[in-house]
């Protein structure tokens, strides 16, 4: 008891006499006092900070209590007051929630020239951009603010009270008109906010009857089996609703939309728009099951290859299905930003080679992408027998840069709460402050993280400045002696348990998904029980997950049994790592000695494609680092058979 009174003497006793002796206030005095204050400006009494102000003045924290200080009075704080902190301290995280608050009032008040002075769209508040139509409108700048009111109003969603004003006076002027209640409701439909659809359809006496008919049909698209009378007589909107309903019952049961659609079509005009996205839905729906009758589907609602999306699952099920010439006529006439990427680059060489055994043009296609660090690239140099090029190359830093970066507020406060163990903070600071510097300079701050041990933001920051050269960033050695040791007693590849680690986290070690996945490997709860059981590791309790030695021990345990399933398959078991084994087997069905590159190229889940490319590109780079060159597949792993 008396040590608990000592302390409290020792707190009541510093602080309200450390204004005098800021010069002498210590780093760890300093925190305390942080500490303290923060607490009592969550209770509202702002007394302690606002003694202490000097003390903290070159705390790096400070200006989150001088924010907290300031927003709970900032009602009645003057605008000359806010201006000043905006300039002071406006890099930090959460500016954009006081900018809301304060432009709200400046609104209200009917202040519109400051509002108007620092009012920005990319603050991404529909609110704040519906009062910036509102006083377009009313201030002389019409032609602006109907175009914005327009904008706002074309989408599926509903929209914050204060644009009802805006919309009040768009309306006014005659500019609400059914067809563009009609496109609302479309969007609001296909967005399933069937309220607000509703809502629309009722609006307006002309769009009733087919507005609610198509609230309807989106929800319940068998109508359009056994109620085809209800969808006369035809119309533009009639097409819309039969063209939803189409799409969405091809979700569900695509034969069956897929017998009803040439009556339909017959029946209807489809604009091109709602063609193409027939063909996206009926089309994809079928083509991501490998069925043939897909490519009709395709052919004849986007001849002209609009939908990128409608493209590719085109080219994928030609080569699925061995059609070889027919898909290579096809990436030749793909849109140019799909036939310069790297993959229908590398697939118009393939599919040649495949159509045309004795053809030499192959190889002269596939030298360009060969030159390439990535999955196609890797591909490509296997096909024509070179050396892989990883092409690491670290960008020169001036230093005088580096000092910048170090030193700017924002980089400063990330690493005060780093030091202090608030790592989610932490990222926050730093992934904000990445948003004011220059490529160079967000290049020197992942470099700055990557020194410290810190892979996460440095993996992230080097991506965002978009420099894909520095390998050392971009697949740091992090915890190797636990995944090479993991790796070695489970019999896999180092090169690709670090892969699988590196896709799944970057090494975050507190990474939690959506689904509930958690740590380096993201492994669910139910998986790291049955493993731990399975495999005799000790995990005491589920937050053991995020332990990094007991999560890569799990991970790779459980990734030794899916390895196990698949023969030692890495491309398959990657696959099953990511989407499940039942998947993996399902995608196998008919393959019959499919090339492994056909196959992870028909993967019907985009995220596994890119999961499984990227596992095995990252292998490559691992094996190089870890001086055992790995090469993309192995010999067994190359052909696939139904499973």
């Amino acid at each position: 008891m008396r040590s608990r009174l000592l302390s409290l003497f020792f707190c009541l006793s510093l602080f309200p006499l450390a204004a005098p002796l800021a010069e002498a206030a210590s780093l760890s005095e300093q925190r305390l006092l942080y500490d303290q204050a923060k607490r009592a400006l969550a209770k509202g009494d702002a007394g302690l900070y606002l003694r202490n102000r000097q003390v903290l003045r070159d705390y790096p924290l400070e200006p989150h209590l001088a924010y907290d200080e300031l927003t709970a009075r900032l009602k009645t704080a003057s605008n000359e007051e806010i201006e000043k902190f905006l300039t002071e301290h406006g890099d930090l995280p959460q500016i954009s929630w006081m900018k809301l608050r304060w432009l709200r009032w400046l609104a209200e008040r009917g202040d519109w020239q400051t509002f108007v002075d620092y009012y920005d769209p990319a603050l991404n508040f529909t609110e704040l951009d519906c009062l910036y139509g509102r006083y377009q409108l009313t201030h002389g700048r019409k032609a602006e603010g109907q175009a914005l009111a327009e904008k706002l109003w074309l989408v599926g969603k509903s929209q914050p009270e204060t644009c009802d004003t805006l919309f009040g006076l768009w309306a006014a002027e005659g500019q609400l008109t059914d067809q563009r209640r009609w496109q609302r409701l479309r969007l609001a439909a296909d967005a399933r906010n069937y309220g607000l659809a509703t809502n629309l359809a009722k609006s307006a006496p002309a769009l009733e009857r087919e507005g609610l008919l198509m609230v309807e049909v989106a929800q319940k698209p068998q109508m359009l089996l056994s109620q085809s009378s209800r969808f006369a007589p035809a119309s533009e909107r009639m097409a819309d609703v039969v063209g939803l309903g189409l799409r969405r019952l091809a979700r569900q049961e695509p034969d069956k939309a897929l017998a009803l659609l040439d009556d339909y079509a017959r029946r209807m005009r489809f604009s091109n728009d709602e063609k193409v996205a027939i063909a996206r839905e009926i089309g994809l729906s079928l083509a991501r099951r490998f069925d043939s009758r897909a490519l009709a589907v395709m052919v004849e609602y986007d001849p002209e290859l609009r939908d990128k999306t409608v493209a590719e699952w085109r080219a994928r099920l030609l080569l699925r299905l061995g059609r070889w010439d027919e898909a290579y006529r096809l990436t030749r006439q793909m849109p140019p930003e799909l036939a310069d990427s790297n993959r229908w680059r590398y697939w118009q060489a393939r599919s040649l080679q495949l159509a045309q055994p004795q053809s030499r043009e192959a190889t002269g296609l596939y030298q360009p992408v060969a030159r390439e660090r990535d999955f196609y690239g890797f591909l490509a140099a296997d096909r024509i027998q070179v050396p892989y090029q990883l092409n690491h190359k670290p960008m020169p830093l001036d230093p005088r840069v580096v000092q910048k970066v170090r030193n700017t507020a924002g980089i400063r406060r990330a690493l005060e709460f780093y030091a202090r163990g608030q790592v989610v903070d932490a990222r926050r600071e730093w992934y904000h402050v990445s948003r004011l510097f220059s490529r160079e300079e967000m290049v020197a701050q992942a470099r700055l993280a990557y020194d410290m041990g810190w892979y996460f933001p440095a993996i992230r920051t080097i991506s965002q400045a978009q420099y894909w050269d520095d390998l050392d960033i971009r697949f740091p050695m992090a915890h190797q002696n636990s995944l090479t040791s993991a790796a070695r007693s489970r019999g896999l590849h180092s090169s690709w348990v670090f892969a699988i680690t590196r896709q799944e986290s970057a090494f975050m070690s507190d990474a939690r998904s959506s689904v509930g996945a958690g740590g380096l490997m993201q492994l669910m709860p139910a998986t790291a029980q049955e493993t731990a059981r399975k495999f005799g590791i000790p995990l005491s309790s589920p937050r053991q997950v995020f332990d990094p030695d007991t999560n890569i021990q799990l991970g790779a345990a459980y990734l030794s049994q899916v390895h196990a399933q698949f023969g030692g398959n890495r491309v398959l078991a990657s696959a099953a790592y990511n989407a499940g084994p039942g998947r993996v087997r399902q995608w196998l069905r008919g393959a019959n000695h499919l090339a492994f590159d056909v196959w992870v190229e028909s993967i019907p889940f985009d995220e596994t494609r890119q999961y499984v490319q990227n596992v095995l590109s990252y292998s490559v780079i691992y094996g190089h680092k870890l001086k055992a060159p790995q090469p993309l597949v192995e010999w067994h792993e190359r052909y696939f058979d139904d499973q």
